[in-house]
């Protein structure tokens, strides 16, 4: 049980399935050239946003960046669970109107 606890990414095999007819998708709508580009970058960067959110949770971040994504990101979780879905940047809560007030007010 105690590998479950600490999940807090996709399951690789899940994500293997998955990522069958999302490499399809890009292929049929991307030229043969930049459609091994395009599946890479989106593959990167999924893996990247996973990796982000399990230190965001287990790591101890030194420096002030990081801590304040873990601060963030954990105010989501445990104070302001319908605002604040930005992982690794409050851009997109920003465009959507999501961002969690600085303060909560009593």
């Amino acid at each position: 049980m105690d590998g479950l606890r600490l999940r807090l990414v996709f399951p690789p095999a899940a994500t293997a399935i998955h990522l069958v007819p999302i490499w399809n998708l890009i292929k049929f709508m991307a030229t043969p050239s930049t459609a091994p580009a395009l599946f890479a970058g989106g593959l990167l960067g999924y893996v990247m946003y996973d990796v982000t959110h399990y230190y965001l949770h287990h790591g101890q971040p030194t420096s002030e960046v990081p801590k304040g994504l873990k601060k963030y990101h954990l105010s989501h979780q445990f104070r302001i669970q319908d605002k604040g879905f930005g992982i690794t940047s409050s851009l997109c809560d920003k465009a959507f109107g999501t961002l969690p007030p600085l303060k909560l007010s009593n």
